[in-house]
């Protein structure tokens, strides 16, 4: 548009509405991914969490059956779940 020109209220504020709708849009999107990144974490971090209780169950088994047989010696490997990532 040339600078003597101008645009019309009606106009002005019909694209001012839908700048506003998609930002209203971009910001629901954003948030939408920003949940399920805090989901997969999460996730991720709960199997973690219940790998290293079984390792610890599997561990404290283990130190009872020494204290009880009264044995000093190596200890076989504890079995890994594999993770699917």
């Amino acid at each position: 548009m040339k600078n003597n020109q101008f645009v019309p209220a009606a106009t002005y504020e019909k694209q001012l509405v839908q700048l506003k709708d998609k930002f209203s849009l971009l910001e629901k999107r954003l948030s939408l991914k920003a949940d399920e990144i805090v989901f997969t974490m999460a996730v991720s971090h709960r199997k973690e969490i219940d790998q290293l209780k079984d390792e610890v169950i599997y561990l404290r088994e283990q130190v009872k059956e020494l204290k009880r047989t009264g044995q000093h010696r190596p200890l076989p490997v504890p079995p890994r779940k594999i993770s699917a990532g």
